[in-house]
């Protein structure tokens, strides 16, 4: 079956980043576990040119350890795509944060799968940039 935005199983999917996204700007980090596929990848494209791959517990350690860090714990997202089909998902989001001690708009591409009776990440795909390279225009030469 071909995932889509109309599926019934959308408004699970959304409400479950929803509350891991909620739990963990209140550093209610249980929430991890439960929401991370056992075999979950993660790909962290930092400015553009620093990769950093993690699986479960490792990725579980960085966010504990980034989010930690931050003063500002804001939950903002900007919802761009989320679809679904009886046992898969795909949400594409943007976030914000100041986890390095500088605005970031972070673009995260996350694949779900329906396992065991609840919704789990299997992938994630993240790109941060500074924020202030939102409003950059491209310059023709």
């Amino acid at each position: 079956m071909t995932m889509s935005t109309e599926h019934p199983n959308v408004p699970a999917l959304k409400a479950t980043l929803d509350a891991l996204i909620n739990a963990v700007s209140g550093h209610a980090f249980d929430v991890l576990d439960r929401t991370y596929h056992r075999d979950m990848q993660t790909y962290l494209l930092i400015d553009g040119d620093t990769l950093m791959q993690n699986d479960k517990p490792g990725f579980m350690n960085h966010v504990q350890e980034a989010m930690g860090q931050m003063k500002d714990h804001d939950p903002w997202a900007e919802y761009h795509l989320v679809e679904a089909d009886e046992a898969n998902g795909h949400i594409l989001i943007s976030r914000r944060n100041n986890v390095t001690n500088r605005k970031q708009l972070v673009t995260l591409s996350i694949d779900f799968v329906f396992e065991d009776g609840r919704w789990q990440i299997t992938r994630e795909v993240i790109m941060t940039r500074g924020e202030e390279t939102r409003t950059h225009s491209r310059t023709e030469t």
